[in-house]
């Protein structure tokens, strides 16, 4: 598939390519490839603290978000696999500091950031700008400075309940000033913003809130896309420029650690499918691109990445701002949401915030008639809405009583998480493990207390009450786990197995045509065939010192080559090498290991080995399998340990 070709600020595509897509913050009036940049409140003299680098960024954000809205991922059904979700961007943009933007590690954060972030393939061709326009041009500036004193934090601030529990926390609870920052992607979502900044203001001392409203969007033409994973980019991108403004080296982004940590609600929610918006992956993978561009660290924080959705809605009782939660918006069908005035009552959004308020017991400060579907009492339309609330109350009712062990093997996506956390690995598991059983018990008990109130006789078909309907009113809807099987803590406390965090170490023995791992393991035959061939490309991406995203694929086709084996021959060998490493793996360590964690497949893409594997010398393999505090750089065959 050719790659999406962006040309941005003036430059013109050859003629001959026809996927172009033409994007200028300078194009005339209502022109469909002019991007409209308003920023509110923003004075001549804090823009002149912006350097040009920065201006750069700003503008580039916006290019990658218009682009994101305009090219289409495919269909909802996902067909084929979801070959058409992950698309291929080359963007072509003129910058202020080219000298900057060329850098190989301005490129390489760059990359690293939005490929994980909206799972899509990135490049980038920058060229210097010719005469390159300034902020006034097509920004607004006011003359005289905006009323605030120095803010003590700068937070960004959608309208939803987790943003607004963060402002209300700094602002009310701890008194400070803050600068507020909000994107502003339609009139719903800013008559949302600017009515909860007044009410937060109304409730400390004057000129402590400071609200900083921005509107990015692109001509008249309607959007193609609706996921646009790459907001969160460009909303990262506004709160920097901000901080930079007022010489701050940090700001906060507030998100509940469920969201946050982007653990799939169902298996058919798959890489940026489910949202990855301050994953601590993006927020550590921005704060260093930002560092790099700054030339000096900055860092950004989600002072709520170990809190459920109802302990965020708890800090608003705390505050006395419980009254302000009908004001906000969580919405994911933010147009829908703009026709009716109501939350969609059924996107994860929708669900996650009621049960969060349910659960806070603040029921009395969400009123139902503010969802266009009651989805405990109303019948819930077939399609992603019923599959979500049915995903959501089942995973949640597993998560309540799931044991650590447990845990760790059923999400695998934990070890590319762990990295990213500000603690030791096996500490940052349990604290993972315990924010998403408290969330399941947060869950279970929602739905034992909406039985145990509420008449089952004419419960409305296909609503959650039938999905789930116990067969009395004095049974629960999820009998607790105490009563069949210990608890989860008690499981945890007579469980022994070391849970910290291990690399998986391996080893080509040629002589005897072997593939070792620690612990006596070994496959040989063709399963040491298709991962010695996979490993020649490994080892040449990392010594080119590509990060793991970027590690190549080997099609099918070429590999089957290689082997000198027909394709279904090469699936049946693929299964059988996993399935013999998954079974030696459990017997020799205790430890089960995914799929993916030693031959990664992609569709459409084919095979590679996993590039988080750590190859070795077969001398280094030692009896017990060793940690990465093990392996030091000398003991790896490629001096590259970034994770």
């Amino acid at each position: 598939m050719l790659p999406h070709e962006i040309y941005c600020g003036g430059l013109k595509s050859p003629q001959s390519r026809s996927n172009a897509l033409h994007l200028d913050f300078r194009g005339a009036g209502a022109q469909v490839h002019r991007i409209n940049l308003a920023i509110d409140k923003l004075s001549k003299s804090l823009a002149g603290n912006i350097p040009s680098v920065l201006q750069d960024l700003l503008e580039i954000a916006a290019y990658v978000y218009c682009a994101d809205q305009f090219v289409s991922r495919g269909t909802v059904a996902m067909s084929g696999m979801g070959r058409a979700w992950r698309r291929q961007f080359r963007f072509h943009i003129p910058v202020r500091r080219p000298e900057i933007w060329v850098q190989a590690s301005t490129v390489s954060h760059l990359h690293r950031t939005l490929n994980f972030l909206s799972d899509d393939e990135f490049e980038f061709e920058f060229v210097g700008a010719k005469n390159p326009a300034p902020f006034r041009s097509y920004l607004p500036l006011y003359e005289t400075e905006a009323q605030i004193s120095q803010p003590d934090e700068i937070v960004l601030f959608s309208g939803g309940l987790d943003s607004l529990a963060g402002a209300a926390e700094a602002v009310v609870g701890k008194k400070k000033r803050v600068a507020l920052i909000s994107h502003q992607s339609s009139t719903l979502l800013a008559s949302k913003q600017r009515a909860l900044s007044s009410s937060l203001l109304a409730r400390t001392r004057p000129s402590s809130v400071f609200h900083v409203p921005v509107t990015i969007n692109k001509g008249q033409e309607e959007a193609a896309e609706f996921t646009q994973r790459t907001r969160s980019f460009l909303f990262a991108v506004l709160g920097f420029i901000v901080a930079r403004m007022f010489g701050h080296t940090e700001f906060s982004f507030y998100e509940n650690g469920i969201v946050s940590t982007n653990l799939p609600i169902a298996e058919h929610v798959l890489g940026a499918r489910a949202t990855r918006t301050t994953h601590p992956r993006v927020l550590r993978d921005c704060g260093e691109l930002f560092s790099v561009l700054l030339g000096s660290a900055f860092s950004i924080s989600n002072p709520y990445a170990i809190a459920t959705k109802a302990d965020v809605v708890r800090i608003l009782s705390t505050h006395e701002c419980a009254d302000l939660i009908a004001k906000s918006f969580s919405c994911a069908r933010v147009r829908d949401g703009a026709i009716t005035g109501k939350h969609c009552g059924v996107c994860s959004q929708c669900i996650d915030r009621r049960f969060g308020i349910l659960a806070a017991g603040l029921r009395a400060y969400d009123p139902v008639d503010g969802y266009a579907v009651d989805v405990f009492e109303q019948p819930i339309p077939p399609g992603a809405g019923r599959t979500m609330v049915e995903s959501y109350v089942l995973r949640g009712t597993k998560l309540a009583s799931m044991a650590l062990q447990t845990f760790l093997a059923t999400y695998g996506q934990i070890a590319r998480l762990l990295p990213y956390v500000h603690t030791k690995a096996e500490e940052g598991a349990r604290q993972v493990w315990d924010l998403h059983r408290r969330h399941g018990q947060e869950i279970v008990s929602v739905l034992n207390a909406e039985f145990a109130q509420n008449n089952l006789e004419g419960v409305q078909p296909n609503s959650l009450r039938a999905m789930f309907k116990p067969s009395s009113a004095a049974e629960s809807i999820v009998v607790d786990a105490s009563e069949t099987e210990p608890s989860a803590s008690e499981q945890a406390g007579t469980d022994h197995h070391d849970y910290r965090w291990e690399a998986i170490c391996f080893a080509i023995d040629a002589v005897r045509r072997k593939i070792v791992f620690a612990n006596g393991i070994e496959v040989s035959g063709k399963s040491y065939a298709l991962i010695a061939t996979l490993a020649e490309q490994f080892s040449s991406d990392r010594e080119k010192g590509l990060l793991p995203e970027n590690h190549s694929f080997i099609g099918s086709e070429r590999l089957s080559a290689k082997l000198q084996i027909e394709p279904p021959t090469l699936r049946k060998a693929l299964s059988r090498t996993r399935a013999s490493i998954r079974q030696k793996y459990l017997v020799a360590t205790g430890r089960r290991i995914e799929d993916n964690d030693i031959i990664e497949t992609r569709e459409w893409k084919g095979y590679r080995l996993n590039p988080y594997l750590v190859p070795v010398n077969v001398s280094q393999l030692q009896s017990k399998p060793a940690r990465m505090s093990q392996v030091s750089p000398s003991n790896v065959t490629s001096s590259r340990t970034e994770h």
